[in-house]
């Protein structure tokens, strides 16, 4: 059983979803920065979002931080290359959590951002960034504003068939 949503947790899901930023989760975009090929193979996941205010920055001027001292370690072993690699791997994945610390961003898979439930991925997303971490969590949250059947979603041919949204909704 979930604890309800506090007052205050509604509005600053609302803030967040205002001001979030949509990124279409494009190969271009996963090559150039190694860490977002990962959650795009799952096929269950529409979107992913990276950690938000203070705590995000944190982890981003970590990354970014580790990336410059194991570019300096490798330097001896590697020559140049162990630099770029450091840089690929750690530095794109420092400056990516830093951009999204400052600006909340999901990244979307390209099939989920013309579908019609962009809007319920988006408030997916939300709820995670204001500190809800739990998926269970969250599709209970979801379950309370959303249902199959207030969607339309029951035989719509235009929801791919391997979308886990209205399997999500549906459950109890």
């Amino acid at each position: 059983m979930t604890a309800p949503v506090k007052e205050s947790e509604g509005r600053g899901e609302e803030k967040i979803l205002a001001s979030l930023r949509v990124v279409r989760l494009t190969v271009p975009l996963q090559l150039a920065v190694p860490m977002l090929l990962l959650p795009a193979f799952s096929r269950s996941t529409r979107a992913l979002s990276l950690y938000p205010g203070r705590q995000g920055l944190a982890i981003g001027v970590a990354l970014v931080v580790a990336s410059v001292l194991a570019a300096v370690l490798l330097a001896g072993s590697t020559g140049p290359w162990g630099g770029v690699v450091s840089a690929w791997f750690l530095g794109t994945a420092g400056v990516m959590q830093v951009a999204c610390a400052l600006r909340p961003t999901a990244f979307v898979k390209p099939i989920c951002v013309k579908c019609r439930l962009l809007p319920v991925i988006k408030e997916h997303e939300a709820i995670h960034l204001s500190g809800v971490a739990s998926e269970d969590a969250v599709w209970s949250s979801m379950r309370t504003r959303h249902s199959v059947g207030s969607l339309a979603l029951e035989g719509d041919p235009s929801i791919c068939s391997f979308c886990p949204i209205p399997k999500r909704l549906s459950e109890r």
